[in-house]
């Protein structure tokens, strides 16, 4: 039976100044899910090391789901033929969509339609688009909550959440994969977690002993280098962040946590 998932409890309001919903109810070492929503720049992060992405997959399994405008955003770039990709400048993005369209074409990765509930995509699509308009005004740029591209920037993430909101309302855990910080806080708001890129390799490292910290720090600098950027406030300062605290396969610090 999988543990009874933080975001099954009453969520408290987060400070205005916070950039990602951090859970601090989650551990380092991954807590089983029904379902992980991974949006579309968190696996463009992990595409761009294949060598990660496969180490992701072994360990999430078949848990791993992305919502269908997720599958849409990847094969969109993936079908731009590669003579074109650099005038688009679309080169290591492409080449990053080619790995993950074979996934979603062998089924290692899933794709799941959201139900229809209008009332839940109003608002969530509200709050990504409050939060846009608030870092919009904080760079001094102009903005429309009209203008077309933008509309469409949060589908993936908006499907994430509604997916995720579904698998909690059937009984199941799910968590958000994300690097996009208002996307966790506009899931955090509907009572799903979120995880990011750092918190992967912290778990990869908590599951492979042989994973050198300072491995994963270089590992993440360059995967987040082009796209996939995470907050300030999140983002790891050392490789510390990747150093598994466990001693002969215990920790005391993540197995409190999952109890």
């Amino acid at each position: 039976m999988l543990p009874r998932g933080p975001n099954l409890r009453p969520r408290p309001s987060l400070p205005s100044t916070r950039k990602y919903a951090v859970d601090p109810a989650l551990p380092q070492r991954r807590r089983p899910v029904t379902a992980a929503l991974a949006d579309t720049g968190l696996l463009y992060t992990l595409a761009h090391r294949p060598k990660y992405l496969e180490m992701f997959l072994d360990l999430y399994g078949e848990t791993v789901v992305v919502a269908t405008a997720v599958a849409e955003e990847i094969r969109a770039v993936a079908n731009v033929p590669r003579p074109g990709r650099p005038h688009q400048n679309l080169v290591l993005m492409g080449a990053c969509a080619d790995r993950l369209v074979t996934k979603l074409d062998d089924k290692t990765i899933a794709v799941r339609e959201p139900s229809e509930n209008s009332g839940l995509l109003f608002t969530v699509q509200q709050q990504l688009r409050e939060l846009d308009r608030a870092a919009a005004t904080r760079r001094g740029e102009r903005w429309s909550p009209i203008d077309v591209n933008r509309a469409k920037r949060h589908n993936g993430e908006t499907e994430s959440i509604l997916v995720a909101a579904d698998v909690i309302k059937a009984g199941g855990t799910a968590i958000l994969l994300t690097n996009d910080g208002g996307a966790s806080l506009a899931a955090w708001k509907q009572g799903v977690s979120a995880r990011n890129l750092r918190n992967i390799l912290a778990e990869l490292a908590c599951e492979n002993s042989h994973l050198a910290k300072e491995d994963l720090l270089t590992a993440f600098t360059e995967m987040t280098a082009h796209f996939g950027t995470l907050p300030t406030e999140v983002r790891p300062t050392d490789s510390s962040a990747f150093r598994c605290r466990a001693l002969a396969g215990e920790c005391q610090i993540c197995d409190a946590s999952m109890r």
